[in-house]
């Protein structure tokens, strides 16, 4: 009787070891160019990616959405809606299409106030809401000056507006209500089809 109580205990023990064992890098989507709409990115080295969910029975929240602000600057919103402790990024790029044909190559990150589109600063900048074990509540995180860099790839024009984004991105950003708290995002990539992506409202 030892025997059939014991197994299941250590095969328990052997998931619990595997799941442990899992390098969160290795969840990140490949690093492409052709408009797969992937995003995914490491956050204090736990993977983070956008997840649609819902808020009302009726009501389709997406995960991820793309917003043209401005004429020539570009956000990405991500959301991971359904972990029990949901996270949020925004990153504004700006001047993206100052360029008609866009400007590909790196986009220093810069000072964000927590706000965006008209509301935000005029350069380039990230933020999130995310969950602080240290507060044991949602902080708010900003970038600073320097703290950063994002890289796009691939800028692809489809008639009439462009399409295909793509990119690389690393930084760290800093609790809004206490500066020795920061988080390290790493790894940061995305692949994204912007017409066939739901689009951000613009305020």
């Amino acid at each position: 009787m030892k025997t059939i109580y014991l197994l299941p205990i250590v095969l328990l023990f052997t998931a619990c070891n595997s799941d442990d064992s899992v390098d969160p890098a290795s969840l990140l989507p490949p690093i492409t160019m052709t408009g797969e709409n992937t995003f995914g990115c490491l956050i204090d080295g736990k993977f983070f990616r956008p997840r649609d969910g819902r808020s009302t029975i009726n009501s389709d929240n997406k995960g991820l959405t793309t917003l043209r602000s401005e004429e020539d600057n570009w956000e990405i919103h991500a959301y991971d809606r359904k972990s029990n402790r949901t996270a949020s990024l925004i990153i504004h790029i700006e001047n993206l299409f100052e360029n008609p044909d866009g400007d590909t190559g790196f986009y220093p990150i810069r000072q964000a106030n927590g706000l965006r589109e008209l509301d935000g600063p005029n350069h380039t900048y990230i933020y999130g809401r995310i969950w602080s074990e240290a507060f044991n509540s949602y902080q708010l995180y900003l970038s600073k000056d320097n703290s950063g860099s994002i890289n796009i790839t691939k800028l692809q024009r489809s008639p009439g507006e462009f399409s295909i984004h793509a990119g690389t991105f690393q930084a760290v950003l800093y609790n809004s209500q206490s500066e020795t708290d920061s988080l390290i995002i790493d790894l940061g990539r995305f692949d994204l089809d912007s017409i066939s992506l739901p689009s951000t409202p613009f305020n």
